[in-house]
């Protein structure tokens, strides 16, 4: 008898140490960070003048493309998230055949359901955003970031937003330089 509840009590105290590092474990899971780079599509071939124009990338922007690719080789990205128009795809393209997803396209202009898209369904993961030199300072605001400055400017194509998000602490903003320095056109 002194045998069955030295037995029980061994179980129950086996019990409530695995209970207390699964709990642990779970805690620590839902605190890890979920990470979002933003960047602008990279450059765009020349434009024939109209609003319905949909350019694709020139060689330059082919070139930054495989840059992307190459810095964020090593992220463990889980999605991938363009607009709907060849130049935020393309720029997102040699990373997508590098990491074996598909590009999924946002609404660019529905800031906030973009951001809570990624709150809900990557939380704790790391996502890539390819946006337009217009959308990509309110999408890093959206997602509870300040920002760095004003505005992306229409040469601007070499900056890569990192965006942290963690539970119950600021939203961390860092700007990074990538491929050839953008170069303001000559006045």
């Amino acid at each position: 008898m002194k045998q069955i509840k030295s037995l029980f009590l061994l179980g129950l105290c086996f019990l409530a140490v695995f209970s207390l590092f699964d709990c642990l474990a779970q805690k620590a899971s839902s605190g890890k960070a979920t990470v979002v780079y933003v960047v602008r599509h990279a450059e765009k071939a020349a434009s024939n003048g109209t609003m319905t124009d949909d350019p694709a990338l020139s060689e330059a922007g082919r070139k930054r493309a495989e840059v992307l690719r190459d810095k964020l080789a090593k992220s463990p990205i889980a999605a991938l998230l363009a607009t709907k128009y060849q130049r935020t795809q393309q720029t997102l393209q040699p990373l997508a055949q590098a990491k074996n997803l598909t590009v999924q396209t946002y609404n660019p202009t529905d800031f906030l359901g973009l951001a809570q898209n990624i709150r809900e369904n990557y939380k704790g993961k790391t996502v890539v955003i390819a946006g337009h030199s217009n959308t990509v300072l309110s999408v890093v605001e959206a997602l509870g970031g300040k920002r760095p400055f004003n505005e992306v400017a229409d040469y601007q194509y070499d900056q890569l937003f990192k965006v942290t998000l963690r539970d119950g602490k600021d939203t961390q903003v860092e700007v990074q330089q990538y491929g050839e320095p953008s170069v303001a056109p000559a006045k």
